[in-house]
């Protein structure tokens, strides 16, 4: 290591379904964090590890930032989102780049303090008519606020994400990696793995299955054929919920298992056990110890 190395923590900021976990695993190059078109996916911060020769970041995936009310499980999701700038070298406020709603302005008033510097990172610009409409964009983001940085991307093609990588490196201080080159999370392998079931969940139930569905892992061992061994409980708050979730025959939980199990063996490059539980937790999203012993009060 020379003594130029650098090492951040940079905050990915921003209103809920911007495509901040997308970015995420674009930066890392590696799925770290679940991704869905539902708003609010993401129920606490996720770290994510890139090591380069000269340079260390941690890169943190944050719950969206929007008006918490009503259930305790958004409101603490809220505060991780709030508390996100904390420790950061770089907070990156990741927008649509379509369109700057009162939601991104809230964001900003929070986030725009003299202590941190302060990005905006434009995602989502394939989806632009043209490339023409890009530096529009970027002028009126200047009328908004002096940012440090604006940076247009695309974290679903992954275009620039290199290159904001890149200058994210370069405004990072110098100092000492934090974690070892090969370390890729500071999350457990068994809460990634709850966090694939979840992500399948999300995906294959779509609008169907509400907000409040969660995974608990039972076992999680590997035995003496490397063979991992996963064991989950499902929880959802209605006997409804829970029939929609199992489906007829069983087959839409079936379909859910096997998404995740290909998911997880091919995050963790194993071989995997999958079985899977659907239990009735009535009100579980409004008890703080549920949260918690879900691992989604972090």
């Amino acid at each position: 290591m020379t003594d130029t190395h650098r090492f951040g923590v940079i905050a990915l900021v921003g209103r809920p379904n911007v495509g901040k976990s997308s970015l995420l695993n674009q930066l890392v190059r590696a799925k770290v964090s679940i991704i869905s078109r539902r708003p609010q996916t993401t129920w606490r911060r996720i770290e994510a590890i890139r090591s380069v020769e000269d340079a260390q970041l941690v890169i943190v995936d944050t719950p969206g930032l929007h008006k918490a009310r009503g259930r305790l499980l958004n409101r603490i999701a809220n505060q991780s989102a709030r508390g996100a700038a904390e420790g950061a070298h770089v907070v990156c406020q990741v927008i649509d780049a379509r369109v700057w709603s009162q939601a991104d302005q809230s964001v900003l008033d929070h986030f725009s303090r003299p202590s941190v510097p302060l990005w905006v990172v434009l995602n989502k610009v394939d989806l632009l008519p043209n490339v023409n409409h890009v530096l529009p964009r970027i002028k009126a983001l200047q009328e908004i606020h002096p940012w440090v940085e604006i940076v247009p991307v695309s974290a679903k093609s992954g275009y620039n994400c290199e290159r904001l990588f890149e200058l994210l490196q370069v405004a990072a201080p110098c100092g000492s990696p934090g974690y070892p080159s090969s370390e890729l999370t500071t999350a457990s392998s068994s809460f990634i793995a709850a966090e694939l079931v979840r992500e399948q969940i999300f995906r294959q139930m779509g609008d169907e299955i509400p907000y409040g569905s969660g995974v608990e892992l039972t076992l999680f061992e590997t035995d003496e054929n490397q063979l991992l061994h996963i064991e989950i409980n499902i929880w959802c708050e209605t006997v409804g919920q829970k029939a929609a979730l199992i489906g007829v025959g069983g087959e839409r939980l079936k379909k859910i298992g096997s998404a995740a199990r290909r998911q997880i063996e091919n995050v963790l490059n194993c071989r995997v056990h999958l079985a899977q539980r659907v239990k009735v937790k009535r009100g579980w999203v409004d008890d703080r110890k549920s949260v918690v012993d879900l691992g989604y009060g972090v």
